[in-house]
């Protein structure tokens, strides 16, 4: 309930604003030297007020119908409550009768059938105005707050899609890494409780960093990862991960870059021969750029490795978090596959 108040303040303060204008001025109007002619203003404010009513009426009564789309309904109601006030409007001699209020200096004027279609015709004129700039003032905030809503409903749809994301990116890559320590538990248990310790150090950024991500950390991340996987490979696999020394402390996306290293792992190395995994991070006008090419299995001697989950996802992430702001190119040979990416860098 305090909600839809803060949401409707705006709106009461302007039809605030306006009503106290439109009673005051004719208080202004009536001033003459240091003497208010409270007559004239008296008999203004009984001119005003069936406007005054009408407004009233339709902002918190028939403005009901129009935005539940009973457009013929409200049409003929507005129409019958204009009608009628404005032939009320027309009869304002009588209300100064009543109320004993002199009708003004000005000599009394004969209430004839023309002036009274005539007053019936401004009044309905003016009826219509104070109820359009109502409606318009009414969907001028509506049309603010759904929008307003449908950002914050897309800001959550864009959370919630990057957690999914980075979720399944997550225990995708811990399961190719537990399947490669437990290879090694036969072939050299020291070699896999190093292998663990690592490990853990790179499920705890998961865990306890993620709300405070740099680039530096992305990169020690990696830089972990590798020496890890370094484990499994053999000496004919030549590893390079070159990066700047100086790297800025700028908030950054937990684990962009992890599934596309992981592939190059789990594709760029052959069976027989020599073969390569080269990363490379450079800094330049505040764009990050990241080359990660690696040797591949021409297709005359094997079959043709499709995209997997995790490179399929690290894309989606790219395109969520940076739109159209960032350029993701693949070059692919009979014996390389590339990826280059270039993302900007900075707070927001």
């Amino acid at each position: 309930m305090k909600q839809f108040t803060l949401k409707k303040t705006p709106e009461k303060v302007i039809y605030l604003i306006f009503w106290t204008l439109v009673f005051t001025f004719p208080v202004l109007l009536s001033t003459g030297g240091n003497r208010i002619d409270w007559i004239r203003v008296l008999n203004e404010l009984i001119r005003i007020f069936p406007f005054f009513l009408i407004f009233l009426l339709n902002n918190y009564g028939l403005f009901g119908l129009f935005k539940d789309k009973k457009y013929v309904k409200y049409l003929l109601i507005t129409a019958a409550a204009v009608m009628i006030f404005s032939f009320l409007g027309s009869f304002n001699h009588l209300v100064y009768g009543f109320l004993h209020i002199p009708s003004g200096p000005e000599p009394p004027v004969k209430r004839d059938t023309l002036r009274i279609l005539n007053n019936l015709f401004y009044n309905s004129v003016f009826s219509i105005l104070v109820i359009g700039l109502n409606n318009a003032i009414k969907i001028a905030f509506i049309w603010l707050q759904d929008r307003r809503d449908y950002e914050q409903l897309q800001k959550e749809n864009f959370k919630n899609q990057l957690s999914l994301l980075q979720q399944q990116i997550s225990p995708h890559f811990f399961m190719n890494t537990l399947n490669n320590i437990h290879a090694l538990i036969d072939y050299d248990q020291e070699i896999a409780k190093k292998s663990v310790v690592k490990l853990s150090h790179l499920m705890r950024v998961l865990l306890y960093e993620n709300e405070n991500y740099t680039l530096q950390k992305e990169i020690d991340f990696l830089k972990d990862y590798i020496e890890l996987m370094k484990i499994r490979v053999n000496q004919n696999v030549e590893i390079i991960f070159e990066h700047p020394e100086k790297i800025p402390q700028v908030h950054f996306p937990p684990l962009l870059f992890v599934s596309f290293v992981e592939n190059s792992f789990k594709h760029g190395i052959l069976a027989v021969g020599k073969s390569f995994i080269h990363i490379y991070f450079a800094l330049e006008n505040d764009f990050l750029h990241v080359k990660i090419i690696n040797s591949k299995i021409p297709a005359s001697q094997g079959k043709q490795v499709k995209a997997n989950i995790g490179m399929s996802n690290s894309q989606k992430r790219l395109d969520l978090i940076y739109n159209i702001n960032y350029k993701f190119d693949v070059i692919e040979t009979e014996t390389t596959y590339e990826v280059n990416i270039k993302i900007p860098l900075n707070e927001n």
